[in-house]
């Protein structure tokens, strides 16, 4: 068979291919040096490397006297297909149908020596590159709706370019008979697959970043529970809602009492048991449209949508009973734990700054009061609960 690539733009096109695959290598590792490794970051630099090592020895190859026949491109990209699979696989946290098409994987290049004919042989190991990278589209495509990831639709739009390129390769290989159009459209579908991966794969890496950064701007890492920031973007729609059709709106500011003596008695790690112990009692006690936060070292803000005063009283007394019942136990020592609560609301056209300043108003007169109990305020004078000091 001729070559289909002259010399010179063999080394080009690999060249290029090349220098794609390095700029996408240096931006992950860099990005991955100051942080936990992208997912799947090993078998994506192992697919890279073998599909570029496969140009490399393909273009190495073309202008010499024993040029390459179907079989061995059709391998290479099978070999690359599989890996490809196994990427996308450990990238989703995936484990299923890697023995499957890594047997089919071995079929077909174990039907080097018992095919007959290089049209039968191509298309055996082309339809199986097709099956492994459309298996891999299927979890691109999963990952990508899961995680509300641009890279990897970009990932899925790659296996799919090499879909939609097989059968027209195999069209022109049987129906046409045009045996070298039909390598060049296997490879080249094949090409541009691989330039579209490593841009998809370099696409999520950046999202998924962007999205670590977003999330550590807005959520506090010790509770895992919103910061203050992260509590003014969630309300925005509930308090709208609120102003539209007149609603109240309940916040519950606590405090956890005594928590300096904590941490100097026990020490830090204690102190942040005792937040983790909080944060998630006050979490369970919640509705599914309530915000709960932290906002402080030891105070946390729970924002009650569409709910009265006298409902968020109820819902802090509660919490207050349920956070008395659940000491921390420490070397076989049990630490007792109780919080102040103070409790306000408003109606309508909620002001979150002022609505979070009288429920602070009102816990910190909780805690001057003798602490483990409730206040609230109603835009009248302030009202305590008969909570145990």
């Amino acid at each position: 068979m001729q070559d289909f690539f002259p010399e010179h733009w063999s080394t080009l096109y690999v060249g290029l291919i090349f220098t794609i695959t390095l700029a996408q290598m240096l931006v992950v590792y860099d990005l991955s040096a100051a942080s936990t490794p992208p997912a799947g970051l090993g078998m994506f630099t192992v697919y890279a490397m073998a599909t570029l090592l496969g140009w490399i020895l393909f273009a190495l190859q073309q202008g010499t006297d024993t040029p390459v026949g179907m079989a061995v491109p059709a391998a290479a990209s099978m070999i690359d297909g599989y890996l490809l699979f196994l990427a996308a696989t450990q990238r989703a946290g995936l484990h299923s149908g890697r023995f499957i098409l890594g047997g089919l994987c071995l079929v077909g290049c174990l039907s080097i020596f018992f095919v007959k004919g290089d049209d039968k042989l191509f298309a055996l190991q082309i339809s199986i590159t097709a099956l492994c990278f459309g298996c891999s589209g299927v979890i691109f495509a999963y990952r990508g709706l899961r995680e509300r990831n641009v890279g990897d639709a970009i990932m899925f739009l790659a296996t799919m370019l090499m879909l939609i390129g097989t059968p027209i390769a195999l069209y022109l290989q049987f129906v046409r008979g045009d045996q070298e159009l039909a390598l060049l459209m296997a490879f080249g579908s094949h090409s541009w697959a691989y330039v579209m991966v490593v841009i998809g794969f370099l696409a999520s890496v950046l999202v998924e970043y962007q999205q670590h950064l977003s999330h550590l701007a807005t959520v506090d890492p010790l509770t895992q529970l919103l910061n203050r920031r992260g509590l003014e973007a969630s309300l925005r729609v509930s308090l709208a809602r609120a102003q539209r059709l007149d609603l109240y709106t309940a916040a519950v500011a606590i405090d956890i009492d005594h928590f300096k003596q904590v941490n100097d008695s026990f020490g830090h790690d204690t102190g942040d048991n005792v937040i983790r112990l909080v944060a998630s009692i006050v979490s369970s006690c919640c509705r599914g449209s309530d915000v709960v936060a932290r906002t402080g070292g030891e105070e946390f803000l729970l924002v009650m949508p569409d709910t009265n005063l006298e409902v968020a009283r109820k819902v802090a007394e509660r919490l207050r009973e349920s956070i008395a019942e659940h000491p921390l136990s420490v070397d076989q020592q049990r630490i007792p734990i109780t919080v102040s609560l103070g409790v306000a609301a408003a109606r309508g056209d909620v002001q979150l700054e002022q609505l979070l300043q009288e429920s602070d108003r009102a816990m910190y007169l909780a805690k001057r009061n003798g602490r483990n109990r409730v206040a609230w305020v109603d835009n009248k004078p302030v009202h305590l609960s008969a909570g145990s000091a």
